[in-house]
């Protein structure tokens, strides 16, 4: 490539040279210069021949420098088409991220846009419930509210439904004590452990006597008939009046066979004709009657206990009550102080100062106090501490309603228990008894006297009209 650009370049230098060389003026008619060289100094010209080489050579050299260049240029080109090619590349993959970009930017605008729909519809709502609120509110008038009259009004209420609560509150707490003292259902159950009962078909006295009289004193040898008749009675008393300080049994029935098991005992140590297995045989036939009445004893005591817990917490609601009754009093009867009230039971306070018509006739006093013209000055009579009524009063009324409500469904939750277990322990008397119909009978009869004791519970302690009562007293 270099070659066949030297004739140009050589020739445009040529041209180019004989443009800018002047054409030489006529030498003889120019006066010789002082300062020339003299005549016969070295001067050379140089030939034509040699300013071509020295013309090619130059050229040549430029040509060498150009094409350096070139391919510089050229190397130059190629790194900037990579660098062009790793940009490009970079921006398609920019591109494709930022297409991704923007997909999660309309999945999370589509998120926010739901969720903004969301919060714009629950303000909406909620906007509309406070604007009812609000409404209601305004309805309710804050002049009403804090009117002397209402607020003595409320308090007045508060005052009178509370004495009328107090009298149902106490009835109902006379009616639980008296309720844990049932009386017929015990007693007929009491019955059972009777020697001479035969309600369930059979009668311990005689059961026990015909057992000794065929197992014990008809085999004796040497036992006259009047011995055994005396022995019999003897027998048939320990039975009907049970030594009930025993160290064996706390249950007089079963204290009553184990008397007459050690007389029996005695009575074939010294007599013979009843061998050792025919007293144990008798022995276990007495076996029986005793799990009948240890079982009725254990459901008895069960029963007992449950009452005694039930009774100490009646006890101590009682006095809860008499301190709340006293405080009431105390207030409405601003002469009257806690010393003369201190030994007075529950009932004798009520009775005396807080019975409905005591109350009213009481505020009744106060009112005429505030009376201007025939008309109640609120604004004063609201002042006075004895028409006062404060919250904590209603929190002490919801505690002993709660208190009671407790007591009453322990007591009918373990009377359920108690009967259900009495009759289990009736319907095992099957093998005791010569006429199992007896039992079924008596079971229906405790079934039936149990249902009244329900009854009759209901309607004393009336936790009805407790409760009812309650709800009449105003809620600030």
């Amino acid at each position: 490539m270099i070659l066949w650009l030297v004739p140009f370049f050589a020739e445009a230098q040529t041209d180019s040279t004989k443009k800018n060389t002047p054409t030489p003026k006529d030498s003889t008619s120019q006066k010789p210069r002082q300062d020339s060289i003299k005549a016969g100094s070295f001067n050379p010209v140089p030939s034509p021949e040699m300013v071509n080489q020295v013309r090619i050579q130059v050229l040549s050299d430029s040509l060498t420098s150009l094409y350096q260049r070139f391919l510089n240029i050229q190397q130059a080109s190629k790194n900037n088409q990579q660098k062009l090619q790793q940009v490009n590349q970079n921006l398609t993959k920019n591109k494709e991220g930022l297409a991704q970009v923007n997909q999660q930017n309309k999945s999370i605008k589509q998120a926010l846009s739901d969720s903004l729909k969301s919060i714009f519809n629950q303000h909406n709502t909620l906007r509309q419930e406070v604007n009812v609120g609000v409404k209601a509110i305004k309805d309710l008038k804050i002049q009403d509210l804090l009117d002397a009259k209402n607020r003595y009004t409320t308090n007045i209420t508060s005052i009178k439904t509370t004495a009328s609560f107090i009298y149902a509150f106490n009835n109902g707490l006379n009616g639980l004590e008296a309720s844990l003292a049932y009386v017929d259902y015990a007693n007929a159950i009491n019955e059972l452990n009777n020697p001479q009962n035969n309600e369930l078909g059979f009668s311990l006295e005689s059961d026990i006597v015909n057992l000794i009289q065929n197992q014990i004193t008809g085999k004796l040898r040497k036992f006259r008939s009047r011995k055994s008749a005396r022995f019999l009675k003897i027998v048939s008393n320990i039975i009907r009046n049970p030594i009930t300080q025993s160290l064996v049994s706390s249950v007089p029935a079963v204290n009553s066979i184990n008397s007459v098991n050690n007389l029996v005992h005695n009575l074939v140590v010294q007599h013979r004709g009843v061998s050792p297995q025919q007293l144990l045989t008798f022995q276990q036939g007495l076996r029986k009657y005793v799990e009948h009445y240890d079982n009725l004893s254990a459901l008895n005591k069960v029963l007992a206990v449950s009452n005694e817990n039930l009774k100490v917490k009646t006890e101590a609601l009682r006095k809860l009550t008499n301190e709340f009754v006293k405080e009431m009093v105390v207030t409405l009867y601003n002469n009257q102080s806690l010393e003369t009230l201190q030994k007075k039971s529950l009932n004798d306070i009520i009775n005396e100062y807080y019975t409905y018509s005591r109350v009213l006739r009481q505020i009744e006093t106060i009112e005429k106090k505030y009376q201007v013209g025939g008309s109640l000055n609120y604004n004063r009579i609201i002042r006075d501490k004895r028409v006062g009524y404060s919250l904590l009063a209603l929190n002490k009324i919801e505690f002993i309603t709660g208190e009671i409500e407790k007591i009453s469904s322990e007591y009918l939750t373990a009377l359920e228990e108690y009967h259900k277990n009495i009759v289990l322990v009736l319907m095992n008397a099957y093998k005791l008894s010569k006429n199992t119909s007896k039992i079924d009978q008596k079971i229906k009869l405790l079934n039936q006297q149990f249902e009244k004791v329900k009854i009759n519970y209901a309607k004393q302690v009336d936790l009805k009209t407790i409760l009812s009562r309650l709800h009449e007293i105003p809620r600030y």
